[in-house]
């Protein structure tokens, strides 16, 4: 009896084993294989200009205004550093957070003409303050959230978990509760890993873009989350694929196996949204790909295709995140901001 509880306890262990390595190699064959689409690769799409080296690492975009950059940093919340838009000087700014404000690592800044404000989704917590003093805050307490983005004024659109899945809702500073828009990210497997993505704000616009990752599609609304169109990146992959557990003894969920990105960062200016995608296209050398980015342009008007270009590697550094900025696109690779100019 106690031989057969051991081999089916190595049958099973050898068994998860060679999924787990099975679902790797397919996932990896996405990347690398065919995809059935092709790119548009037009040259001198963008140029090179100027870098600066923080030295440390942890920085994050906090955003823009009046030509100037703002990046915050994980490691310091209540500073953040203004960078002028050709990356030539920099200034610390002191942000004056309420004593004994604790935030987790999943504190956010943001900064736009105006107000700058800190937010942290696990407290939850939102403070606010004036750009010209700096000092913040609370200006109330938001649901739980896991992104949030600033639409203007005393208003905000939150992602937040609700009935065990993914929702995108509003939320005003200057009113009690928020408003849910309940059937706008669709669920394909569990309704929170499969629905990942990202909340990207259109400058100077009411509109907002959600990017999922795991898929080849995107949501464009109004500040109002009422829905605009439907869009679809040029790859073939329109279902997650990914593999999620439930871990009875933590009472969570979890991917249980390395998902598919099919789309990363996104950033969008007045006219354009810019997916970093993760997907080969027929028209590509795998090769040709390992020390550069990919990046997808649609128009924000419809969500139609554009074309593509690359952003190469940096002293062996994949792009962590970028940001554009009317003609200029500012990538962040490990601790180094790179300007781009933008030729179109």
């Amino acid at each position: 009896m106690m031989f057969k509880r051991i081999l089916l306890l190595v049958v099973c262990f050898l068994g998860s084993v060679f999924m787990v390595i099975l679902l790797c190699f397919f996932s990896d064959g996405f990347r690398h294989n065919k995809n059935n689409f092709i790119r548009l690769l037009p040259p001198s799409k963008v140029t090179p200009g100027n870098i600066l080296d923080f030295k440390t690492q942890g920085w994050n975009f906090a955003g823009y205004s009046s030509d100037s950059i703002y990046l915050g940093n994980l490691y310091t919340p209540d500073r953040l550093v203004k960078v002028d838009s050709e990356l030539r000087d920099t200034l610390a700014v002191k942000l004056g957070i309420p004593n004994r404000t604790k935030l987790t690592k999943g504190y956010t800044n943001l900064v736009d003409d105006s107000s700058v404000y800190t937010l942290d989704g696990n407290r939850p917590l939102l403070l606010a303050g004036n750009k010209s003093n700096r000092v913040l805050a609370s200006a109330s307490k938001p649901p739980f959230f896991t992104q949030a983005i600033h639409t203007g004024g005393n208003s905000f659109v939150l992602r937040v978990v609700q009935a065990g899945q993914n929702k995108l809702v509003t939320y005003r500073t200057d009113s009690v509760g928020f408003k849910m828009a309940a059937k706008l990210l669709e669920k394909q497997v569990d309704g929170i890993f499969c629905t990942d993505g990202n909340l990207v704000k259109v400058p100077n616009s009411n509109k907002i873009i959600y990017v999922y990752y795991y898929r080849n599609q995107f949501i464009c609304t109004d500040d109002n989350l009422n829905l605009l169109y439907k869009g679809k990146t040029i790859d073939t992959v329109s279902h997650a694929h990914i593999k999620v557990d439930y871990i009875k003894s933590l009472n969570e969920t979890t991917i249980s196996s390395p998902p598919l990105y099919v789309n990363k960062q996104s950033a969008a200016n007045e006219k354009y949204l810019f997916i970093h995608s993760a997907l080969i296209a027929d028209n590509e050398v795998a090769e040709s790909l390992e020390k550069v980015s990919v990046i997808d342009v649609y128009a924000v008007k419809d969500g139609k295709y554009q074309f593509s270009f690359y952003l190469p590697d940096f002293r062996g550094n994949k792009i962590k995140d970028f940001r554009v900025y009317g003609q200029s696109l500012y990538a962040l690779y490990d601790h180094y901001l790179y300007k781009y100019q933008l030729n179109f």
